[in-house]
């Protein structure tokens, strides 16, 4: 069984050189609340397997290696700005996943298997090139901000409906015409970002939308 575990870390160090990955270093940045953040991936064998936030951002990555999803204490996994076209289906993996940020890629849809990752916090997907969302978004309970914006998306599935604990919601830059009268049970949000479709409100969705606006949600629509 060790032997299989380090074919897998050596697989994924040999990935990381491929894509001029870094080991793990610290980078200054004033704009940051620490005034920097970590980058890269460890070449430390120890504090690989332990590691809970892995910063990928900007690599111009093409594709993320099956081998990653065995790291699983990460709780914040960062992969915005790359080139990403699809997510591996073992992602369902990262089961202590809290955060995943996916935003400026080129994703076309999401694996259903998304719905396995029941610790998830926050999804940050906007500005990529998916047009449907699986239905299993909804076994993520645990969602307090969930970004959509900037993608193709002509529909939404009524199961966003479940995610009752949903603070921040935005779906601006879609191609929606229509709001599912399930999103009236999100009723705890605080921000709420529909610019840019092309929607036909109901009578119930105005409604809610103005009960919404009652309780202090900023609403953009």
């Amino acid at each position: 069984m060790q032997i299989q575990n380090d074919n897998w870390i050596q697989e994924l160090w040999s990935w990381a050189d491929q894509n001029n990955i870094p080991d793990l270093e610290w980078v200054t940045h004033d704009s940051y609340l620490n005034s920097g953040y970590f980058k890269g991936l460890p070449r430390d064998k120890d504090k690989l397997l332990n590691l809970e936030t892995l910063n990928l951002l900007g690599f111009q990555l093409t594709n993320l290696p099956v081998q990653i999803t065995h790291l699983v204490h990460l709780k914040k996994l960062h992969l915005l700005g790359n080139q990403l076209t699809e997510l591996p289906v073992n992602i369902s993996n990262l089961i202590n996943l809290e955060e995943l940020y996916l935003a400026g890629n080129k994703l076309t849809s999401l694996p259903k298997e998304i719905g396995k990752l029941e610790n998830l916090k926050l999804l940050l997907i906007q500005e990529n090139n998916i047009s449907t969302i699986p239905k299993e978004i909804g076994k993520l309970l645990k969602l307090t901000t969930l970004e959509l914006g900037g993608n193709q998306l002509a529909s939404l599935p009524k199961e966003i409906g479940k995610l009752e604990n949903l603070r921040k919601l935005t779906l601006w830059k879609n191609k929606l015409t229509t709001l599912p009268k399930e999103l009236h049970a999100l009723s705890k949000l605080t921000e709420l970002d529909c610019l840019y479709n092309k929607l036909e409100l109901t009578q119930e969705n105005v409604k809610w939308l103005d009960n919404l606006i009652n309780n202090h949600c900023d609403v953009n629509i």
